[in-house]
């Protein structure tokens, strides 16, 4: 992200990594969770709820939130950001 955003200096475009944990609405981690369950003799609400408890706000990122966080990056509260990151995890990589 530094690296891009030097290279983009004076363009006018920001650089910013959007960093989420496993949306459990998506399809994608629904049929992710439903594969681990297997492998591991547990239901795929019971791996769904382990990502939960791995967060520090003990609730899961949904794609509704992954979308705002874009939406608010996008937008001009966010326009002094450049070169990072924004962390949308609800703590599963804490900064």
């Amino acid at each position: 992200m530094r690296l891009m955003a030097l290279e983009l200096t004076g363009t006018g475009v920001r650089v910013v990594c959007l960093r989420t944990a496993a949306n459990p609405d998506s399809r994608t981690i629904q049929d992710v969770a439903e594969a681990i369950g297997q492998q591991i003799g547990i239901t795929k609400d019971q791996a769904l709820g382990s990502l939960t408890d791995s967060t520090m706000l003990k609730v899961s990122p949904h794609t509704q939130d992954t979308a705002n966080g874009a939406v608010l990056l996008a937008s001009d509260f966010a326009r002094m950001m450049t070169g990072t990151v924004h962390n949308a995890t609800a703590g599963v990589c804490p900064d």
